[in-house]
């Protein structure tokens, strides 16, 4: 399958590149916060989680009002985001333990899944990575797990820190090239009108 380069105008692209650029810088400073203060991101992203399951809970509870009323299991969805909601709300501290659990779950899913993936892709070039990748996921689930319930305070708050920062600086990159590359076109643009 041949992938088809994305093609912006330079209006868009300019566009692109500086909110991007923004985007990333925010994401990046956030996760700055998050590094220098893990046990408040890590509450302020349980906070995040409970805000969205009750916002889940009113859309879903709106739909089966419109639709299904009368439905005791089309209730049932709506009612336990509410529960959840709520309870992430009033006990935040338990609610990071579990948002750790979790974390520590998706980290040996993911270890086990780069292992899988890595040993069938090891004859190609590359394929250590994906060892490497499976070796620091089953590392930090092993590190979550090890100090769990009380690591989690600092430990979910730390996660999500660093990955919002890498994420923010990804975004960085991403614009500056793409601001780099409209410069690139409008200079090839020029030449081209300098020659004819």
């Amino acid at each position: 399958m041949r992938l088809t380069p994305l093609l912006f105008d330079e209006e868009t692209l300019k566009r692109f590149s500086t909110h991007t650029i923004v985007a990333g810088a925010v994401m990046a400073l956030i996760g700055l916060v998050g590094v220098i203060a893990p046990q408040l991101m890590s509450l302020v992203a349980v906070n995040f989680l409970a805000w969205l399951f009750l916002f889940s809970a009113g859309v879903q509870g709106y739909a089966v009002y419109r639709s299904y009323r009368r439905s005791f299991s089309a209730w049932l969805k709506p009612f336990l985001s509410l529960v959840a909601a709520l309870l992430l709300l009033f006990f935040p501290l338990e609610g990071v333990a579990a948002v750790g659990m979790l974390l520590a779950s998706y980290l040996l899913i993911d270890a086990f899944s780069s292992f899988s993936f890595g040993w069938e892709y090891r004859p190609q070039k590359g394929w250590w990575i994906l060892m490497l990748n499976g070796v620091l996921s089953l590392l930090l689930a092993l590190i979550l797990l090890a100090g769990w319930p009380y690591s989690s305070i600092v430990l979910v708050g730390l996660f999500v820190g660093i990955s919002l920062f890498f994420d923010g600086i990804a975004l960085v990159t991403l614009g500056l090239g793409a601001r780099r590359l409209g410069e690139t076109d409008q200079k090839s643009e020029e030449n081209g009108k300098d020659v004819k």
